[in-house]
């Protein structure tokens, strides 16, 4: 879902071409569930490697997951507000940056619209992500997250346990999601094993 949408629709090179451009930033490496902190929206964060977990302050929800280099906190700078905080999945390597100094560069590299394009790449992964939530069935939540897990499975090799997966990632109560796979293993439509997906025959539309 958000993670195969957002690779598809990353502005690779306006990315690139920021990142590049902080080149000359110290750079420090955060342990395994070290927090990224932007609530002070003076400061930008570069993820120059690792995995980072996008949380919703407010609940703890799982937004998306940063699994390539990217930016956080540019949003809060200017509207002075954070909603959501970084949690590092893996050793992640960034650059903190002073507002002042990162709009030095983003100016004297003339890079306001590749900055443009990042900010616009991230409303629409949010988006996306109210368009797949928001308003729909239980079964169709854990639709879209079914073929999520199975193309992160087939594209990157990650071990997910469904179940776990799901519910980090929506409201949804782990009972109604061990029903609704229950269901479709019993209609033969996927297999799990011991809470991996292991196939999925396909998927019907409606519940």
């Amino acid at each position: 879902m958000l993670s195969i949408y957002g690779t598809n629709s990353r502005p690779q090179q306006a990315i690139e071409a920021i990142i590049a451009a902080t080149a000359h930033c110290p750079e420090k490496t955060l342990k395994k569930w070290q927090k990224i902190i932007t609530a002070d929206t003076d400061y930008v964060h570069v993820v120059v490697s690792g995995e980072v977990e996008i949380r919703r302050l407010s609940d703890e929800l799982s937004m998306f997951t940063m699994r390539t280099q990217g930016l956080l906190g540019v949003a809060a700078i200017y509207n002075n507000a954070a909603h959501m905080y970084g949690l590092a999945r893996t050793p992640t390597v960034i650059r903190t940056i002073k507002k002042s100094d990162f709009e030095a560069i983003i100016r004297e590299n003339n890079l306001w619209s590749e900055l443009i394009q990042v900010l616009g790449w991230y409303i629409g992964i949010l988006s996306k992500r109210d368009d797949v939530l928001v308003a729909r069935s239980a079964y169709s939540v854990v639709r879209e997250f079914l073929l999520e897990i199975n193309d992160l499975i087939l594209l990157h090799k990650r071990d997910i346990n469904v179940y776990d997966y799901i519910q980090e990632y929506t409201n949804l109560a782990r009972s109604t999601i061990i029903k609704i796979l229950s269901d479709l293993k019993k209609g033969h439509y996927i297999v799990v094993e011991k809470g991996k997906l292991i196939t999925i025959n396909s998927l019907p539309e409606r519940y």
